[in-house]
């Protein structure tokens, strides 16, 4: 059973947008995060999701995590998770999903990358 999923956009500056993601991300709740986060591609080069409240992640979680990035590379525009809890990237890393989404550990990170594109 779900516990929902709870997802806070935030923009940063024009250029990037920061959704923070709480909660259970599953076949409940991933299209509320697919929905949020392709809204927020509007105009922005980078879309940074903050996974550090995911309490948990199954496979419908994941496949809208490679939907979205197949959405971002699409509409060029950068997609970057940061404070992936363990649980998460243990998923992604026994998945070989770490190797396809860009992970980073935190906020700052990502924004130093994003202010050297």
């Amino acid at each position: 059973m779900s516990t929902g999923l709870k997802v806070i956009v935030q923009e940063q500056d024009d250029r990037l947008v920061l959704l923070t993601v709480a909660g259970a991300l599953d076949h409940d709740t991933s299209a509320v995060l697919l929905e949020q986060a392709t809204a927020a591609m509007g105009t922005p080069h980078h879309l940074v999701l903050d996974m550090s409240g995911v309490t948990f992640c199954d496979s419908s979680g994941l496949n809208t995590l490679l939907r979205l990035n197949r959405h971002t590379r699409a509409d060029h525009t950068a997609l970057t998770l940061v404070a992936v809890p363990a649980q998460l990237r243990r998923l992604l890393r026994i998945t070989g999903t770490d190797t396809v989404l860009t992970l980073r550990d935190n906020l700052a990170e990502a924004r130093a990358v994003h202010d050297r594109t």
